[in-house]
């Protein structure tokens, strides 16, 4: 009857757990999926962006060189493909003003590419000529869509945080109510049951060999009393190799054979612990086919001469560990995306400075109107900020390089080169830094510089 009452009580808080468990896992799915659609999304739009930069350049090539005429005609059909999926991806009514408002980019689009298409038909320059008049009116536009998919973005992702959080609120009412009304009365009914058990043969039946740890326990011989069926489960030997017999060792790895016997002769003679009893440790446990696996393993003891008795609950905790190593790689990638992204947001003001640029000495060189001067400042332009760009990526390899020597650095230079990788995060983002110390302050600290700078970026970034 107890058995049975205990089980009913358990079966709707199990239930309860897995709901919550199907749900997380459902939101997550989506949240990963929705970050998938709208990554391609807004890279699709910065690239059309790009695109309609460099269409200016080769329309320029073309009508010199004929030769440029499929390139030109590869670009114009990127171009199109990408703006035909964009236009299925209108989620809201700013992004459907942006497209199909009164001054849209769908009909400015559409023109500025028809001029292009009649340079290809009838190669005159006055299209040309049109057309770089209007490629900064759609270099706008297209800017402004970007960062209207990217505000989009961020407000899916903190919708989805949001229900994550309510379902984190509700899990724990749940788990509040199944304490109080499930867990706390079986709780109650296991003590009492336990009680009345320890006077009969069927205490070991229900509560050493229903323990989903594995339960051994020795005597003050040292010879093995207990070994419970997880025990037998997981060690593999079973119960007739092991109880009545000294052969724990057998389930002891070598690098802590000694340690194990100094420790359980000196407690099994005098009932000094050396400090291991009413402690947790995370040991290795071995097989009988050789093998070692993690453990969890906990010990208590009643001490008397010649009575004494050691009892081990041990867990196997290969899978926890394995769930653990692949939640801190999930961290590593999150980590690597939001490097990643910090990186695009580095680059993207250099590019767009380095392409005007480049155009700018085309234009000017076909109308004879390029100084050495101006293509002299124009090519410093150019190298300025390709070594900014360089710099960047040598920023980003230094700070999340991982370095195992100590080294005495500046915290305040540390704090200086965190916030400059992450300023145009936050200056697209609208969010300002008030800082509150002197960065001329010399306070040196010696540890891991590139690992403090990695937990002060994960602080902002959070």
């Amino acid at each position: 009857m107890f058995k049975f009452s205990l089980t009913r009580r358990y079966i709707p808080a199990i239930t309860l757990l897995v709901i919550f468990i199907i749900s997380s896992h459902i939101v997550i799915n989506q949240i990963v999926s929705d970050n998938k659609e709208l990554a391609k999304i807004i890279n699709i739009s910065g690239k059309q962006r790009m695109l309609s930069q460099r269409l200016i350049i080769i329309g320029y090539m073309y009508y010199e060189n004929i030769l440029k005429k499929n390139e030109l005609k590869q670009i114009l059909h990127e171009i199109k493909t990408a703006h035909n999926y964009l236009r299925t991806k209108v989620f809201n009514d700013r992004l459907k003003e942006l497209y199909f408002g009164k001054n849209g980019l769908d009909k400015h689009l559409k023109e500025y590419l028809k001029q292009f298409e009649d340079l290809l038909y009838y190669t005159n320059p006055i299209f040309l000529k049109s057309a770089r008049k209007d490629s900064t009116a759609i270099l706008k536009q297209l800017d402004t869509i970007v960062k209207e998919y990217e505000k989009y973005a961020n407000g899916k992702v903190k919708e989805a945080t949001q229900v994550e959080f309510y379902i984190m609120l509700l899990t724990l009412f749940i788990l509040f109510l199944e304490v109080m009304f499930i867990f706390r009365p079986a709780a109650i009914a296991i003590e009492k049951n336990t009680q009345e058990l320890l006077k009969s043969k069927e205490y070991e039946e229900t509560v050493i060999e229903s323990n989903n740890n594995a339960i051994i326990a020795i005597d003050w011989s040292g010879r093995i009393t207990t070994f419970n069926k997880k025990a037998v489960e997981i060690f593999g030997f079973s119960k007739e190799e092991m109880i009545g017999k000294r052969n724990l060792l057998k389930i002891i790895p070598d690098e802590y054979k000694q340690a194990h016997l100094k420790a359980s002769t000196n407690y099994l003679k005098t009932g000094i612990s050396c400090g291991v009893l009413g402690k947790t440790h995370e040991l290795k446990g071995l097989r009988k086919d050789g093998s070692t696996f993690d453990i969890r393993i906990s010990f208590g003891a009643k001490y008397k001469i010649k009575g004494a008795i050691v009892v081990a609950n041990i867990s196997d905790i290969t899978k926890e560990k394995e769930q653990h190593a692949l939640m801190i790689q999930q961290s590593k990638l999150a980590s690597l995306g939001e490097m990643m992204g910090n990186i695009a947001h580095q680059w993207r003001q250099p590019l767009s400075i380095i392409s005007t640029a480049a155009s700018s000495i085309k234009l000017e060189k076909e109308y004879n109107i390029l100084t050495d001067e101006k293509l002299e400042n124009k090519l410093n332009t150019i190298m300025k900020n390709i070594n900014y760009l360089s710099q960047t990526i040598e920023d980003f390899i230094n700070f999340f390089r991982i370095s195992k020597e100590k080294t005495s650095f500046l915290v305040g230079n540390v704090l200086l080169k965190s916030q400059h990788i992450l300023k145009d995060v936050f200056k697209t983002n609208n969010i300002q830094i008030f800082t509150n110390y002197n960065e001329n302050t010399t306070i040196s600290y010696y540890g891991y510089e590139n690992e403090l700078s990695q937990v002060i970026i994960n602080i902002l970034n959070n």
